[in-house]
């Protein structure tokens, strides 16, 4: 988590003496402000800016736990303090009063007047900063999703799998990579058109994002080819999801009614294996299993 330094917040100090109830002076000095403002503009990454947020806040408040939920973001910071009491603010825009999302502060003990009224000061030098950062969320999110299906794109799979590897090899965690395509998908096409084979996909996405953990990730990588990292991942993981599918599959009708199929393929990731060698392991297991499903028919 970035942290204010000592030296940046004493170098600036709050005046104790305008913490009266019904005073409209400003708690935080323009010096203050301006420290607050330029760690905010760091980055317009929602985490990396709420992070900031949050150490601001342990140091011009206390340390609190704090949650932020919009339509384009959701973030959830944890301290050491103990959550008995809660207090939640709606954030909007000065100018036009258009709400940008809430955020909750959880704390062993209440909010004091004094403590409400610097959070209140803080909200103002956040807002223009957190509405740019969930514009910029919103519109990377448009641009690594697959504009049918509405999950991650092959531009996200190729960033999310180099993460993951990356996070992989650090935390000592377990890895797997699954690749599916649907079985006869062009003769679905032929048969009943693409307008029908597009709904096939997006039946499909939909049905494999039900079958994963919220931590797994689903794309589509191009035509009928999918992809799920699951993180973390074994031999049992896929065991499961590739279970959940069936079923899930087995009792959609639009599916069952075109004799849908599909055929998978995984692979483990293991120390020193590349990008490359694990979705080439994974994906000749598909076709492995895609012929022997030709031959069983």
């Amino acid at each position: 988590m970035e942290t204010i330094t000592q030296a940046e917040v004493g170098a600036f100090p709050i005046s104790t003496n305008v913490f009266t109830v019904f005073s409209n002076d400003s708690v935080l000095t323009p010096e203050n402000k301006l420290t607050v403002l330029e760690l905010l503009h760091e980055s317009l990454d929602l985490k990396t800016m709420m992070n900031s947020f949050a150490s601001i806040t342990a140091k011009f408040v206390r340390p609190l736990n704090i949650s932020f939920q919009s339509a384009h973001g959701f973030f959830s910071s944890k301290s050491d303090t103990k959550a008995y009491y809660s207090k939640s603010y709606n954030l909007s825009l000065p100018s036009t009063s258009a709400r940008i999302g809430s955020i909750t502060y959880q704390s062993d003990k209440p909010l004091s007047v004094p403590e409400n009224k610097l959070l209140t000061e803080l909200h103002n030098l956040l807002v223009p900063s957190l509405r740019h950062a969930l514009k910029f969320s919103e519109l990377n999110s448009m641009v690594l999703k697959d504009h049918l299906t509405n999950i991650g794109n092959r531009a996200y799979y190729d960033e999310s799998l180099n993460r993951a590897i990356e996070q992989s090899s650090r935390n000592q965690q377990g890895l797997s990579l699954m690749v599916l395509d649907i079985n006869g998908f062009k003769l679905i096409n032929d048969t009943y058109g693409h307008l029908q084979g597009d709904k096939v996909l997006q039946t499909f996405a939909g049905l494999l994002t039900k079958s994963v953990r919220t931590s797994d990730m689903v794309f589509r990588l191009g035509g009928d080819e999918f992809a799920v990292i699951l993180q973390p991942g074994e031999q049992c993981s896929v065991n499961k999801v590739i279970s959940r599918l069936s079923q899930e599959i087995g009792a959609n009708t639009f599916l069952t009614e075109l004799q849908f199929s599909t055929s998978i393929g995984f692979s483990h990731w293991e120390m020193g294996k590349s990008v490359n060698e694990l979705f080439s392991q994974a994906d000749q297991k598909l076709y492995q299993n895609k012929a022997l499903s030709k031959a069983n028919r």
